[in-house]
């Protein structure tokens, strides 16, 4: 009996783990891309001196040209049809910042985006 007790909260540890670590990830990433918009610097340099470890920080024009973005040169605009499903749920950014969720090459994707007057910034993961 203790036994059990001992490897089910053993297993409830491990599982919660990845959730706190989640939720202190999707802080981070709302405060990265918050520090950006306040800043008025939507360049590259502000972008990566803000971005979470490991992630990056994407600007973009309304209409989804990439300002900043580290693949911006081949990618250059989510408003094309190969990119329409990232494009419709980044733009859906406001003023005060929103999650939004697609799926891209088969993963699932969670991205905080926030309007820059007639910019978005956003990060995910």
């Amino acid at each position: 009996m203790k036994r059990e007790l001992l490897i089910g909260l053993m297993i409830l540890f491990v599982l919660s783990v990845p959730f706190s670590a989640f939720a202190a990830d999707r802080d981070a990433i709302e405060k990265s891309v918050s520090a950006v918009v306040s800043s008025g610097k939507l360049d590259d340099e502000t972008c990566k001196a803000n971005a979470p470890e490991s992630l990056y920080i994407f600007v973009m024009e309304a209409d989804g040209k990439l300002l900043v973005h580290p693949k911006k040169d081949a990618i250059q605009n989510l408003n094309a049809p190969k990119y329409q499903v990232i494009y419709e749920q980044v733009s859906k950014a406001t003023p005060e910042g929103v999650w939004v969720q697609y799926n891209w090459d088969g993963k699932d994707k969670n991205t905080f985006v926030k309007k820059a007057g007639d910019k978005i910034v956003g990060c995910g993961y």
